[in-house]
């Protein structure tokens, strides 16, 4: 086993691990700093790919734009004064990830399987004379045989290609567009909310953050409510 092959393993088991940590913890902003050491990690498969643009527009783009953005986004939307802000979508991201993980797996994996729609039982009556279907079993480098070297202009013909209707000029727009919104959300969630706004958030809060000591106390976890640090639980009479 090459230095390279060990390089590979040890930085995407650390990439799966900060993605599997990022859609199953409950503290978003844990999950943002998580989502930070994956795209590092990605960053460094581009550099074992000899991608050295990629690499770092992985570090400057989605490392230091939209990482930075996504924790101004908790530290504004969710008021970290005082209180922890929680991910009450943890488990639902998390069946998603591996859903939408499988998929991609069997359509774009090694493994070939064979589709025959005409002998489902309920489908077969739409799709009776379809021939069945080759999907996944895509050829990877095997190992040991050299990836196929990257043209010396490959960064002029990407560049080309953000600007070329034919080709990405459409999905470029679109995700400028898409951060545009994302700000624009951000600024109004973030606004001067009136008095009865900001008291009913607080007591949602406290009560989630009520919740949650209840159940790691139950757990073991914790031992009592004075090991909690203080204001992490505030009470309905607080406010």
């Amino acid at each position: 086993m090459t230095i390279q092959q060990v390089l590979f393993i040890v930085i995407a088991l650390a990439v799966l691990g900060a993605a599997i940590f990022v859609v199953t913890t409950r503290n978003l902003f844990r999950a943002a700093l998580m989502m930070i050491a994956a795209f590092f990690g990605i960053a460094g498969l581009f550099v074992l790919l000899d991608a050295g643009l990629f690499a770092v527009a992985q570090v400057l783009i989605y490392i230091g734009a939209i990482s930075i953005l996504v924790i101004f986004a908790v530290m504004l939307t969710r008021g970290m004064q005082g209180m922890v802000p929680r991910n009450s979508q943890a488990t639902a991201a998390a069946v998603t990830v591996a859903v939408v993980f499988a998929v991609l797996l069997l359509l774009f994996g090694p493994l070939r399987l064979t589709l025959d729609l005409a002998r489902w039982p309920v489908i077969s009556l739409f799709a009776a004379n379809v021939s069945p279907r080759d999907v996944g079993g895509i050829e990877w480098t095997p190992p040991g045989q050299a990836i196929p070297a990257v043209p010396d202009t490959y960064i002029a013909d990407f560049g080309r290609s953000l600007v070329d209707l034919n080709q990405y000029l459409l999905p470029f727009l679109l995700i400028a567009f898409l951060v545009d919104v994302v700000l624009a959300g951000a600024i109004f969630i973030a606004r001067q909310r009136r008095p009865a706004e900001i008291v009913e958030d607080r007591q949602r809060q406290a009560e989630e953050e009520t919740e949650e000591a209840e159940a790691m106390r139950r757990a073991g976890v914790l031992p009592g409510a004075a090991s909690l640090p203080e204001g992490a639980v505030a009470s309905a009479s607080d406010h």
